[in-house]
């Protein structure tokens, strides 16, 4: 552990001083995971969102592809029945994401819109070829998945969460709503499925009534529709809360004998404390009692630092459900 912990000390330390070479890989990573996030989220739409050539119910995904899929609807209640739904949904995704990028452009970050648009130009082409290659047929008619549809909400919704918090943990997004939500979730300092949720709930209630308009004679279709459409929204909220751990935060309080604890914890993270000064009931020595809000992803590397200067300090671990007041967040570019 230490070994290891050397190793990846010496290459921050010269990455550190090689400035470019450190932007080229960090770029270089963030482009993979842009594009590995599209093609998880074009597989668990071709394959299990909207299954080929009939063999299940549609979900509603929400979001931008869920109001694609709106507009597909609606042109076929219009007579346009002749059109593809996974060329269509390429089109209407990348249409739809341009004002939004423009929006992420100017209010989030420049680096954030760029990663972004990548992703939603690489998750249209895969939903476009992904049928054509024959994938989704095959999958979408196997034993496993052909009249499951709670399988096929369960791995869709996989997809996507999984898609969204990769694209969430390295600073971009899979465009649509996404953008809003994680502009939301900047702004209010808490966790971003639960906006989700909101801004999806209308494209799903959207769905149903474009269903039911489509087929009047079938209207259990919509209600059944809607209530898979909403489990899958909830196990995408689930798992983005899950994984994207940027805006959750963390309360610590570190009981130490050291004086100087509280000057090394601000020195070493972007964040304040509260020093009270305290006794230990059954020792009666003096005791440090500092108070700490920091990201969930900071907290290991706060209780080693704390642990270096203090092996026997006592550290507590509480977490929060939303902070109020100034609280640093390492900003997007």
């Amino acid at each position: 552990m230490k070994k290891t912990q050397k190793i990846k000390k010496k290459v921050n330390d010269f990455l550190y001083d090689h400035l470019l070479l450190r932007e080229v890989l960090s770029g270089t990573k963030t482009l993979f995971l842009s594009i590995l996030a599209a093609i998880i989220f074009a597989v668990g739409f071709t394959c299990f969102v909207t299954p080929p050539d009939d063999s299940g119910l549609t979900i509603v995904t929400g979001g931008v592809s869920g109001l694609a899929q709106n507009i597909f609807l609606f042109l076929q209640i219009c007579g346009l029945k002749n059109i593809n739904i996974y060329d269509a949904q390429s089109i209407f995704y990348t249409v739809i994401n341009i004002p939004i990028t423009i929006f992420a452009y100017i209010f989030i970050g420049k680096k954030f819109a760029i990663y972004s648009v990548i992703n939603v130009v690489t998750s249209s082409i895969f939903i476009s070829l992904i049928p054509k290659w024959g994938i989704s047929t095959t999958i979408a008619t196997s034993a496993f998945i052909q009249d499951e549809t709670l399988v096929r909400v369960l791995f869709a919704g996989m997809c996507t969460g999984v898609s969204s918090a990769i694209a969430f943990a390295g600073d971009f997004s899979c465009g649509g709503i996404d953008i809003f939500t994680y502009y939301f979730a900047l702004k209010k300092s808490t966790s971003v499925g639960k906006y989700a949720v909101l801004f999806n709930g209308v494209i799903v209630t959207l769905h149903g009534v474009l269903l039911f308009a489509s087929v009047p004679s079938q209207w259990e279709q919509p209600i059944v529709a809607t209530l898979f459409s909403a489990v899958y929204l909830f196990i995408v909220s689930l798992i983005i809360d899950s994984i994207n751990v940027r805006n959750k935060k963390v309360q610590l309080q570190i009981i130490s004998s050291s004086v100087y604890m509280s000057d090394i914890l601000i020195a070493y993270f972007p964040h304040g404390a509260t020093l009270i000064k305290g006794k230990g009931a059954y020792s009666g020595e003096e005791r440090n009692i500092i108070t700490m809000v920091v990201s969930s992803s900071e907290v290991k590397m706060v209780v080693r630092v704390a642990k270096k200067v203090d092996t026997h300090a006592f550290i507590a671990v509480t977490p929060l459900i939303q902070v109020f007041g100034n609280f640093f967040i390492k900003p997007v570019e």
